[in-house]
């Protein structure tokens, strides 16, 4: 999300490496009449509104408040694959909706098998995670060795929200979709963890203190201009689709996380962290 802004990497290298190489690998398949999957982002998604859902808090994390909301295609079930796209999106979202239409564009004008699939949060055993991508394994990680944390923005509560998938459900979805050829179905689908799999990140510093014992969490009271309280996507198109469903739980993913980390005490280190 931070790609292009954050001093590291350049907007030309985001550019490059996320439009220009969904273009080179279009044209391989559009070469050799192969079907194409493309892994998109929730990032896609408008910030604006993103920032316009009426939130409440329960339980130390934001909640879409159902009774006051009036923005489309959103509810406490998640988001809907017609919210909107408009901008911002961030640098990264941009390069990840060009690459949606290019794709589009692609498959009805070559008549190739293409598939979008809009993730949520992706976690698990050996993520190399970072604060801006990978939140799950990174916070995990870092909780364990005990490196500075912070909350930052919305208060500097930790109030933020996210869903969380396992990297096997979605390995599950796309072995299906390489398996159906150009099967009349939706092209472009919302896939993560949904409402049943999301928690904050004081959630999850909760979680972690259970296992690894206390440590204080700095706190940031002011927004980043790219950030948002709350995201988790509503998976209903995939499941009437291709009858997906999150099967790995959201505990689970952190025990895997967890343990793996145990194993692996110098993993951020190695993740170039």
């Amino acid at each position: 999300m931070l790609a292009g802004v954050d001093g590291v990497s350049s907007v030309k290298q985001v550019i490059e490496n996320n439009l220009y190489g969904t273009v080179n690998m279009l044209e391989y398949a559009r070469r050799r009449k192969a079907g194409f999957i493309l892994l998109s982002t929730s990032r896609v998604y408008s910030i604006a509104e993103l920032q316009k859902i009426p939130l409440l808090t329960s339980d130390h994390a934001f909640l879409v408040d159902d009774k006051k909301n009036s923005v489309p295609h959103v509810s406490s079930a998640g988001i809907r694959e017609a919210f909107s796209t408009a901008a911002p999106i961030s640098i990264y979202g941009s390069t990840k909706l060009c690459s949606e239409v290019l794709a589009l564009e692609y498959a009805e004008t070559y008549q190739l098998p293409v598939w979008i699939n809009r993730c949520g949060v992706l976690a698990g055993a050996g993520q190399f995670g970072r604060p801006d991508q990978g939140i799950f394994a990174y916070w995990i990680n870092a909780f364990r060795s005990k490196q500075p944390l912070r909350y930052i923005g919305f208060g500097g509560t930790g109030h933020q929200y996210r869903d969380c998938l396992h990297p096997r459900d979605l390995a599950s979805l796309v072995e299906k979709q390489m398996e159906s050829g150009d099967a009349k179905k939706d092209r472009l689908i919302n896939v993560g963890g949904g409402a049943e799999n999301a928690m904050s990140l004081r959630q999850l510093s909760n979680w972690c203190e259970a296992r690894y014992g206390a440590l204080e969490i700095a706190s940031v009271k002011e927004d980043r201009q790219l950030d948002v309280p709350w995201v988790v996507m509503d998976s209903g198109l995939a499941k009437s689709n291709w009858d997906f469903k999150a099967s790995v739980s959201m505990t689970e993913i952190l025990i895997e996380i967890a343990d793996h980390a145990d194993k692996n005490p110098d993993w951020l280190k190695i993740s170039a962290v």
